[in-house]
């Protein structure tokens, strides 16, 4: 039983790295030069995102919305599972700038900010100074504790 549970798992990580690499294509998948493709249900989505203006979440064309969308999710994505699997590595608390601000990045693009104060580089710049002294920070204060620790350990040890 244990051995099935761990291949499902396995499978199931597989697949899902599948699924995030084709992101970036996922706008072919939807959509062709002229709208959305043939075949392709339609459940209202490009309607929904579109402004009186007749752009879709700010962008030209839903095309272009979705790929631009996949391609920062699929970034953000794959700096979330690299953070995920840097438990115990020195760098994984570097690891949340890039999280942080690919997360912003979606955001912005989700919540239809793009043409605000929100998605301007004097924002996106703040952002990243104020996420990079935190970690910068947690680093030292995590790094800090541990050595008190072993200092603590060594001095138990000479007793």
């Amino acid at each position: 039983m244990r051995l099935k549970k761990k291949t499902l798992c396995e499978l199931l990580a597989v697949v899902g790295i599948v699924v995030v690499s084709t992101l970036p294509y996922f706008h072919d998948v939807i959509t062709d030069q002229s709208g959305t493709r043939e075949g392709i249900p339609i459940i209202g989505a490009e309607e929904l995102f579109t402004d009186s203006q007749g752009k879709i979440m700010g962008f030209s064309s839903y095309r272009i919305f979705l790929y631009t969308l996949m391609i920062y999710l699929f970034a953000h994505i794959g700096f979330v599972g690299w953070m995920m699997d840097a438990k115990g590595k020195f760098y994984r608390i570097a690891l949340a700038v890039p999280v942080i601000l690919s997360g912003y990045t979606v955001a912005v693009i989700l919540f239809n900010a793009k043409e605000t104060t929100f998605n301007s580089t004097s924002t996106k710049f703040y952002i990243t100074i104020a996420a990079t002294i935190g970690v910068l920070a947690a680093y030292i204060l995590d790094h800090r504790s541990k050595l008190n620790l072993k200092k603590g350990e060594g001095e138990h040890a000479g007793s």
